[in-house]
């Protein structure tokens, strides 16, 4: 939401992997870094099948050095949890070679994770400092980059250009 200060999470749009009363885990899927996924295949000894142009992701600032793969849960992977229908994540060089084998599948390779302390996301919430909606695996992979933000937030009828910082005031 806009009244949200972190600029790590300026228009973020959050694939929530884990909830629980400990914590919450999860990987923005709309911040596009510099770095080529080739980069980081050639770095782990595995074949890029794919276009040079497709780029790693920021999945948060927690731990950028740590890659997680988003992908479709039809898939299974050493290490595999699933996340929700359609989706499952993965930390393992398996799952990241069949992405380079197979480019044109449904992933998302992100760098870092977005992570919450017992009780502070809920908090947030409360706070109006985040929006949530149903998880739809085809705005991860199948929407463009500049669309998935305003895309998120029609899953649960709002409009972007209505957004209004809570903190601000109409005079």
């Amino acid at each position: 939401m806009p009244g949200l200060l972190d600029p790590n999470f300026f228009r973020a749009v959050v694939a929530l992997c884990a909830h629980t009363r400990e914590g919450a885990f999860g990987v923005v899927v709309n911040q596009e870094l510099q770095i080529p996924v080739s980069a980081i295949c050639n770095e782990a000894g595995l074949d890029w099948n794919g276009d040079d142009t497709a780029r790693v992701y920021c999945g948060g600032p927690v731990e950028r050095q740590r890659g997680w793969l988003l992908h479709d849960s039809a898939q299974r992977f050493d290490g595999t949890q699933l996340v929700d229908r359609g989706l499952a994540i993965t930390t393992s060089q398996g799952g990241l070679a069949a992405y380079g084998q197979d480019p044109a599948g449904r992933y998302r390779l992100a760098l870092g994770y977005a992570g919450w302390g017992e009780g502070q996301l809920d908090r947030e919430i409360a706070q109006g400092s985040w929006l949530t909606a149903p998880l739809d695996p085809a705005i991860i992979f199948d929407t463009p980059n500049d669309q998935i933000w305003a895309r998120a937030l029609a899953l649960v009828g709002v409009d972007p250009a209505r957004l209004v910082d809570a903190g601000s005031h109409i005079n």
